[in-house]
C-alpha cells in the first residue's frame, strides 16, 4: 500500500535542532515539533508479547505541530499547546490468526484541521479564539477591537476548519446523527468493525464527527444542535458517559454578566437532550472546567479557581480564554451536585479549600452511615495549587532546549506539580435546593498523595466507572524533563506507587485495557506511546498492569506529537 511519508502543512518548519542540549540530556523537542502525518496505514515492528484481548484499535488525539510557514515565507507559531493544530492517530492492533499474541500493528494519521492551516498559510494568522495564543503588544486599540469582533463572530470554514482534538469517543450518540441499526457493520476493508461513530471534543461548544478508518472529518455538531437551550460557548472536553446505559453528560456554560452552567443528558436510546438542571446566582461564577464528575446518582459539577474575568466576557478583549482567567486564592471551590435520577435538579451544594484541576479520575456514591436516604460522594482528583500548569504548557515552558523551560524544573518543579486527592461529599440530599442557599457542608479531604506518586492523564479500568475503584494509571512528573518523564500505577489502598522511569523516554496517557479472563482489578495491559528522545522515534508501549513490566512495543519509525487523550476500541 502507498505511503504518504513526512506529509506536512505547506513549508512547516518543523526540523528539530539537535545541537542544543535538553535539560538533564532528556530530549523531547521532537514530540513538539514534529509536523507529520500517515494518511496510509504503515506496518510497525512488533517485538515482545502483546496479549490477545488487546486486539482493537487504539485513537490518540491531540495537537500535531505548532508551526507552518505563511505564504509570506514567514513563521506562523501558536504559543500554547492546547492551540497545536489538532491530529489523531490511529494504533490497529489485529487480532493473532495464531497463537495468544498480536503479530501486526499498522499506523495513519491525520490532521483534522486542514482547512484551518490552510488558513494560517494563507493569511498569516489564526483570526479566532483560542486557548492561550499570545497577542501582538504592539497591536492598536483598534485592531484588539476589531479582530475581537471577528473572532467571535466567525463560521469556521469546511469540517476540517476547527482546531477540536483534546478527547475522542466511539459511538457517542449525537443528535442528528445516523441511528446504530442502520450504521455499517463493517469497515471499507470488509473488516468487522465495532465503531458507528467517532467524534471529535475540546473545551469549547464545537464536537467533530471523524471517520474511524481514514480519520476525514464528516461532520461538526455545536451544541444548539443538540438542545436549542445549550447557547453557550464553552464546555467540558471531558463528557462523561453512563456504563450501562450509553448515555453521556456535560455541561454548557453561558457567559455575560451571571454565567449560567446548563447540566444536560444525551440518551442513547433516544438521542435526545435532556437539560437536567440551570443553574446562576449566588456565589456560582464563569469558569475553566475541563471535565465533569458522574456517579450513579449524580453528575458533579466543581467550580475550581480558574475565573472568567467580567463574566467571561473579558475574553473578547483578550481573544484567548488564558489571558482572561483569574485565580481567587480567598475564593473556595463550588461544588454543584445535580439529581440524574429523579428530576430533582440541584439537591447540593458544598464548598472546598480553592484548587485547580483538569481530570478528576473517578467518582462514586454509598449509603451514608450517619444520615438514612442520604448519600455520600467520594471523587478523586490531581489537583494544583494555582493555575501555574496553565502557564508551564506554553511551548516554550516545555521543550527541554528551551532555557524558559528551567523554571519549572530544578527548585523550581513544585510550582505546577498534580497531588492526587481524594475527597468526601457527606450527606447529599435528594431534595431540589436553590443555588442562593447556604452551603450545605464542607468537602472532607479524605487523603492527598506525593507529588512524586501522583498519575496525571489519569486513567482506571473503564468497568469500574460510577464505582470504588482501588488502582489510578497515569504519566509521571518527577523532575526528571521539562515535561513528561514516567509511567505511574497509584493503589489508593495502599496509598503506594509504582513508577516506570527510563531515561528520555517520554511518555503519553496510558490506556487500561481488562484481561477478559483476569480476576483482580490489575488483571490487563496498558498501552502508551513513547517518544524515545535518543532516536527521535516513537513507540507503541504495551506494559502489564499488574507486575507494571514492559511486555511488548511496536516501533515507529517517525515521531507522534505529543498528544492528551485516547481510547482503546476492542474486536470483541
Amino acid at each position: 500500500m502507498a505511503t504518504e511519508k513526512h506529509k506536512s502543512a505547506p513549508s512547516a518548519p518543523h526540523g528539530v535542532n539537535v545541537s542544543l542540549t535538553a535539560f538533564n540530556d532528556w530530549p523531547n523537542d521532537a514530540g513538539f515539533e514534529v509536523f507529520h502525518e500517515e494518511k496510509e496505514p504503515v506496518e510497525l515492528k512488533v517485538s515482545g508479547k502483546i496479549p490477545a484481548y488487546a486486539a482493537g484499535i487504539l485513537y490518540r488525539t491531540g495537537p500535531g505541530g505548532y508551526q507552518i510557514t505563511t505564504s509570506k515565507k514567514q513563521t506562523f507559531a501558536t504559543s500554547h499547546w492546547f492551540d497545536g493544530f489538532a491530529q489523531t492517530h490511529r494504533f490497529v492492533l489485529e487480532p493473532p490468526s495464531n497463537g495468544d499474541y498480536i503479530t501486526r500493528v499498522t499506523y495513519n494519521s491525520r490532521h483534522t484541521c486542514s482547512d484551518l492551516i490552510e488558513e494560517v498559510h494563507k493569511n498569516g494568522d489564526m483570526s479566532r479564539i483560542t486557548f492561550g495564543q499570545q497577542q501582538d503588544p504592539c497591536s492598536s486599540f483598534f485592531r484588539k477591537v476589531m479582530s475581537s469582533f471577528q473572532a467571535i463572530t466567525a463560521r469556521d470554514g469546511g469540517l476540517a476548519g476547527v482546531n477540536v482534538g483534546v478527547t475522542i469517543k466511539a459511538n457517542m450518540p449525537v443528535p442528528g446523527q445516523q441511528s446504530e441499526k442502520d450504521a455499517p457493520k463493517s469497515d471499507r476493508n470488509g473488516n468487522p468493525s465495532q465503531i458507528k461513530s467517532l467524534w471529535l471534543k475540546t473545551d469549547n461548544a464545537t464536537l467533530q464527527k471523524i471517520d474511524p478508518t481514514t480519520l476525514e472529518p464528516s461532520d461538526i455538531a455545536r451544541h444548539p444542535k443538540l438542545h436549542p437551550d445549550l447557547k453557550g460557548p464553552f464546555t467540558g472536553a471531558h463528557s462523561r458517559t453512563d456504563p450501562v446505559t450509553g448515555d453521556w453528560f456535560n455541561y454548557n456554560l453561558e457567559i455575560g454578566r451571571q454565567a449560567i452552567y446548563r447540566i444536560f443528558r444525551v440518551s442513547a436510546k433516544t438521542g435526545k437532550t435532556e437539560i437536567l438542571a440551570t443553574l446562576s446566582g449566588g456565589d456560582i461564577r464563569a469558569a475553566y472546567l475541563h471535565s465533569i464528575m458522574l456517579t450513579s446518582r449524580y453528575v458533579i459539577l466543581c467550580i475550581f479557581s480558574a475565573y472568567y474575568a467580567k463574566g467571561g466576557l473579558k475574553v473578547l478583549w483578550t481573544k484567548n480564554m488564558l489571558d482572561a482567567m483569574e485565580y481567587d486564592p480567598a475564593k473556595n471551590n463550588i461544588w454543584l451536585v445535580i439529581d440524574r435520577l429523579h428530576g430533582q435538579g440541584l439537591v447540593g451544594m458544598y464548598q472546598s479549600e480553592p484548587f485547580f484541576a483538569f481530570h478528576p479520575v473517578n467518582a462514586w456514591d454509598q449509603a451514608s452511615p450517619t444520615e438514612p436516604e442520604k448519600f455520600d460522594i467520594v471523587a478523586e482528583i490531581p489537583i494544583y495549587k494555582n493555575l501555574d500548569i496553565l502557564k508551564r504548557f506554553y511551548y516554550n515552558n516545555m521543550k527541554g532546549t528551551s532555557p524558559s523551560s528551567r523554571d519549572y524544573v530544578g527548585k523550581n518543579k513544585g510550582r505546577a506539580r498534580a497531588s492526587l486527592t481524594r475527597f468526601r461529599l457527606s450527606g447529599v440530599g435528594t431534595s431540589t435546593i436553590p443555588t442562593t442557599t447556604s452551603k450545605s457542608g464542607y468537602v472532607e479531604r479524605v487523603f492527598t498523595a506525593a507529588s512524586d506518586d501522583t498519575p496525571e492523564l489519569p486513567t482506571f479500568d473503564p468497568r469500574l466507572a460510577t464505582k470504588p475503584s482501588r488502582y489510578i494509571y497515569g504519566v509521571s512528573d518527577r523532575g526528571n524533563s521539562s515535561f513528561l518523564d514516567g509511567l505511574i500505577k497509584f493503589d489508593t489502598e495502599m496509598r503506594t506507587a509504582k513508577a516506570r522511569v527510563v531515561h528520555a523516554q517520554s511518555p503519553g496517557e496510558p490506556i487500561f485495557l481488562p484481561n477478559p479472563e483476569g480476576v483482580d482489578e490489575d488483571d490487563g495491559a496498558l498501552l502508551s506511546v513513547v517518544l524515545d528522545g535518543t532516536k527521535g522515534k516513537s513507540y507503541l508501549l504495551v506494559m502489564d498492569a499488574k507486575s507494571f513490566t514492559e511486555i511488548g512495543r511496536a516501533e515507529m519509525e517517525t515521531v507522534v506529537a505529543f498528544g492528551f487523550h485516547g481510547t482503546h476500541v476492542s474486536n470483541s
